[in-house]
């Protein structure tokens, strides 16, 4: 067997033995909503909004909830034909899209840094990558296509195949359609295009002046008008390609206007904005909270960093120490004594997301040249999306620069491997605790239904993600917060950890139970008052926390 075989099937079988523990992780935050289009693309293939969804506590039109475009939910509908719609089947199924991610990472490292398999190994055990892979939702997706996209794209550059352009703008247009980012993949590739052509035609002119003897002026104008001539329409043959995407989006912008009134990807992008201005906070203190994600979802820099790059990282995390001072810690957020540890691990992961910009300014810098600056527009582009556009913090928008942190890293710093091991151990911890927590979920769900499914008053429940998928599953029924007519002897189920949860008057109650799930008890994604929202900013300003873990609590009240 080939050596290079040999390193992508090893990469494939490291990626699903450190996924395999969590096939059975219950649907988690917005599965559902990703599931529920499956189930209507299986009944209605070219109606998947046609629905309505009570997400908010109100029923809605089914398009006004869900943010993301089809393509993922038509996966979904296609394997669960044959697999089934248990847990196990579908993450076995979505299998698939990790290992392409890491794959297609490792071909794409191939042409930037001599340890491909290092930096397709730090891609893996990243806790953004691992915990993003254990869900339903569509980033992983989106990223197996993203960075397929470009490695395609390069190939057909510097092949001169236009099969292989081909190709990447198809999986561009997948890409788009999988999730709306994925259309920054055109103008990305499209700058490098420009500028890895001018550089090759500047390149040939060089080499044919210095044979040919010429005065310095008259190779000036020499070499300016070969590259006018010459480098421009090469390059609109090239960008041509990139229609492709641009036309499948505007298909999809037409279509979904036709079915639904209005044109969803134009409505995405508006509801980003008008939310990121709700929930966003200074300018300052955004930045701080994007490079808290950032840091905190990629981490590894920090344990690779050489000695001589010492007064360096004290100075990145001097700087980081700001985020203590600029971003508020809402004490919904933190309760007591977490506040302090909130704003410390605020600070550490801040200073690694400084970092990893600081790594590709470092790189740009050193190499100045067309790769680079690919590296650098992809990592920089991703961060200003995450942290200023889109409509909250995730570490979900973090993902994609996953895979060009991971090279920077291999060509700029000194790797370790027991710091690529402790990085996995890390990063398998917070999958693990998100894993724990998605099955809390789960778990008071089949606790309520076995209490109370056989009780003649209606159960009802508040609030949504996975809790909501479960107990709809049995019968329960989610509250209107508009309609519902609720009678004595009802039964309300509420979780403490969950979000657009309305109070019951307690006179209109007797004593609410309260009924606890154990969680990982050190480490968590979204544990309450931790300050750890891993899945929204919202709710935390950092993307996991090492703290106290409380148990998942639910109130269960039964009307008078």
């Amino acid at each position: 067997m080939q050596p290079l075989r040999k390193k992508q099937l090893l990469l494939v079988g490291i990626t699903v033995a450190a996924l395999a523990p969590f096939l059975n992780k219950a649907f988690h935050i917005d599965d559902p909503l990703f599931l529920w289009m499956a189930q209507q693309i299986a009944k209605h293939p070219l109606d998947p909004y046609g629905f309505s969804v009570n997400w908010a506590s109100f029923p809605e039109p089914f398009w006004a909830q869900m943010q993301n475009p089809p393509l993922s939910s038509y996966y979904i509908a296609a394997v669960a034909a044959l697999v089934g719609w248990s847990e196990s089947a579908l993450h076995f199924a979505f299998l698939f899209w990790p290992i392409m991610s890491i794959l297609g990472t490792f071909a794409l490292a191939r042409r930037f840094c001599r340890e491909p398999s290092a930096a397709a190994l730090l891609t893996l055990f990243t806790p953004v990558f691992l915990v993003s892979s254990t869900n339903l939702m569509c980033d992983v997706m989106l990223l197996a296509f993203w960075v397929w996209a470009i490695e395609l794209w390069l190939a057909g550059l510097a092949q001169d195949r236009h099969r292989y352009l081909l190709a990447s703008a198809i999986l561009i247009a997948a890409a788009s359609l999988t999730k709306y980012f994925g259309v920054a993949l055109v103008p990305l590739l499209a700058a490098y295009t420009l500028l890895q052509i001018w550089v090759e035609r500047a390149s040939r002119a060089l080499s044919a002046d210095v044979s040919s003897g010429a005065s310095p002026e008259l190779l000036r104008e020499t070499r300016s008008n070969a590259c006018e001539t010459h480098a421009l329409p090469r390059a609109m043959g090239r960008l041509a390609f990139l229609l492709i995407p641009l036309a499948a989006v505007t298909a999809y912008e037409f279509w979904t206007k036709s079915l639904y009134g209005r044109g969803l990807f134009t409505a995405a992008m508006f509801f980003a904005r008008g939310a990121s201005k709700t929930f966003g906070q200074a300018a300052p203190a955004q930045i701080f909270v994007g490079l808290a994600f950032t840091g905190g979802c990629l981490f590894a820099p920090l344990l690779h960093i050489p000695r001589k790059f010492l007064f360096a990282a004290l100075g990145i995390f001097a700087t980081s120490s700001l985020f203590y001072f600029l971003v508020p810690i809402d004490p919904q957020w933190a309760l007591g004594a977490n506040v302090t540890a909130v704003c410390w691990e605020g600070v550490l992961f801040a200073g690694i997301g400084l970092g990893i910009v600081g790594l590709a300014i470092v790189d740009l810098a050193r190499n100045r040249d067309d790769q680079s600056l690919l590296l650098f527009i992809w990592l920089m582009g991703t961060f200003a999306f995450a942290t200023f556009f889109n409509w909250s913090i995730t570490a979900r928008t973090i993902l994609p620069m996953t895979p060009v942190a991971a090279i920077l890293v291999v060509r700029q710093l000194e790797l370790r491997r027991w710091a690529i091991v402790a990085t996995a151990l890390v990063s398998l911890l917070v999958a693990t605790a998100d894993y724990r927590q998605a099955n809390t979920a789960r778990e008071a769900s089949r606790n309520f239904a076995q209490r109370f499914q056989s009780e003649p008053g209606k159960v009802w429940f508040q609030s949504h993600w996975g809790f909501q998928y479960y107990m709809q599953q049995w019968g329960a029924t989610p509250l209107n917060s508009r309609d519902s007519e609720i009678t004595s002897g009802d039964i309300m189920t509420i979780p403490a950890n969950n979000t657009l949860t309305i109070a019951i008057p307690r006179d209109k109650v007797f004593a609410p139970e309260e009924v606890n799930f154990a969680t990982m008890p050190f480490i968590t994604t979204m544990g309450r008052g931790t300050g750890a929202s891993f899945y929204s900013s919202i709710r935390g300003p950092i993307p996991w926390a090492i703290d106290r873990v409380p148990p998942e609590m639910y109130y269960v009240a039964r009307f008078r």
